[in-house]
């Protein structure tokens, strides 16, 4: 084959490799992305007190649960 001929194989080959392993870290990337989102969506419900302790606790005035929650923000 051609000096040339050899040239353009090299190039085809490797905007064809490039491109598979930029698929490949994208795909690799994404997941950890989604595992990521997972974890955040995930948050708030891992804080939350049991249900149990829910019901045993005594109703408080709104006054209190205000404060709470800005106690808690802090």
């Amino acid at each position: 084959m051609p000096y040339w001929a050899w040239i353009m194989v090299g190039v085809g080959s490797f905007v064809v490799l490039s491109l598979l392993v930029g698929l490949a870290l994208a795909a690799v990337l994404a997941n950890i992305g989604r595992s990521v989102s997972d974890l955040y969506e995930t948050e708030e419900w891992a804080l939350t007190p049991p249900s149990r302790a829910l019901q045993d606790a005594e109703p408080q005035p709104k006054e209190a649960e205000k404060q709470q929650r800005v106690i808690r923000l802090r």
